[in-house]
């Protein structure tokens, strides 16, 4: 005997027009119903969908090459990085 997952179904009131615009655009993008992507997203934002979600720092915006001077960044970025205790009381 073979046990089925139970499904249940949500109705969804009150989604604003970006959220709607881009899920809708989503859908389109990926060839997949409205439904479909709405449950994505949902698992995604959950982190138990397919495709987890990846976050990304500030450090990560930095340019790589030599010719850019990130002086200032790199010293603005480990000051964010050091933790007052005097904040933590």
């Amino acid at each position: 005997m073979s046990r089925t997952k139970r499904k249940s179904q949500y109705t969804i009131r009150d989604v604003p027009e970006s959220t709607d615009h881009r899920l809708r655009e989503t859908a389109a993008l990926e060839d997949i119903s409205l439904n479909q992507a709405a449950l994505r997203a949902i698992q995604r934002g959950l982190g138990i969908g397919e495709q987890p979600v990846t976050y990304r720092a500030v450090r990560d915006l930095l340019p790589s090459t030599p010719a850019v001077d990130t002086s200032g960044w790199a010293t603005v970025l480990s000051e964010m990085d050091r933790v007052n205790p005097e904040e933590w009381k």
